[in-house]
């Protein structure tokens, strides 16, 4: 009997310890808990921060017809208003590369933004008609798609321009048409998708993403060139793809 007692008693410790050990594989829109900040039925934390690093490449549409892709680093900051309704900033650094094919005009301009923006998932919509959405796998992770706009601030630093000028029968060398570091506004729209992952690593909560940006410029400077053309009648757009990863921190007090 004694025995007996013992294996039992032996068999509930290793139980314990395996179901301890085990890793949450599950996605989520946000992770369950009983934080005092949930939102309705849901039980999501919904007012944590999270900061992250993102790689991507862009690509301009200026006065000039080519653009070879370059990179761009970028970091994030965000705050959940709700449980799929955020806004944040993100800071990026990075390239922007135009060129004329059929003449010498090319320019490459080294680039600093930064943006304040708001993005909606299709998780809101969801939870308008179905509270417990989360609970079927395929909405859970189709409600990660999401769609934002912004105001942003970029600096073009022109280090390589070839100016109207050097060309004979152009522009004069001096010509307002080449600027090689101006300031700018823009307005970033953002479409991509959000998976949010409960437990990953070390991490209490985090998010892989995929964006695609479509930056439209209040300057025509953002290439360098504000040049006379007939075709030349719109300011400058640069877009960026993206791929980031964003982990939680300042977690609300769970009791």
């Amino acid at each position: 009997m004694r025995n007996k007692i013992m294996l039992l008693f032996s068999v509930g410790i290793l139980s314990s310890a395996c179901l301890s050990a085990q890793v949450r594989t599950d996605l989520s829109v946000r992770e369950r808990n009983n934080s005092a900040y949930s939102v309705g039925e849901q039980g999501f934390n919904s007012h944590n921060y999270s900061v992250g690093v993102g790689l991507g490449t862009t690509k301009m549409y200026g006065d000039l017809s080519y653009s070879n892709p370059q990179p761009a680093y970028i970091g994030y900051f965000e705050k959940n208003i709700s449980s799929t309704i955020s806004y944040g900033w993100t800071i990026s650094v990075g390239d922007l590369s135009t060129r004329d094919p059929y003449t010498h005009l090319r320019s490459f301009n080294h680039f600093t933004s930064v943006d304040q923006h708001i993005t909606v998932e299709l998780g809101t919509l969801f939870s308008t008609f179905d509270k417990n959405y989360y609970d079927n796998p395929l909405l859970r992770i189709i409600g990660g798609v999401y769609g934002g706009v912004g105001l942003g601030l970029i600096n073009s630093d022109i280090k390589r321009i070839a100016t109207p000028g050097d060309y004979p029968g152009q522009l004069p060398s001096q010509s307002s048409s080449v600027v090689n570091n101006s300031t700018s506004l823009y307005v970033p729209l953002n479409v991509g998708f959000n998976l949010h992952v409960p437990k990953f690593w070390i991490f209490k909560g985090c998010v892989f993403n995929a964006n695609f940006q479509y930056s439209a410029g209040m300057s025509d400077y953002i290439d360098g060139y504000d040049l006379p053309l007939a075709a030349n009648t719109k300011n400058d757009v640069y877009t960026v793809a993206s791929l980031g990863f964003r982990f939680y921190i300042l977690h609300p007090a769970e009791y």
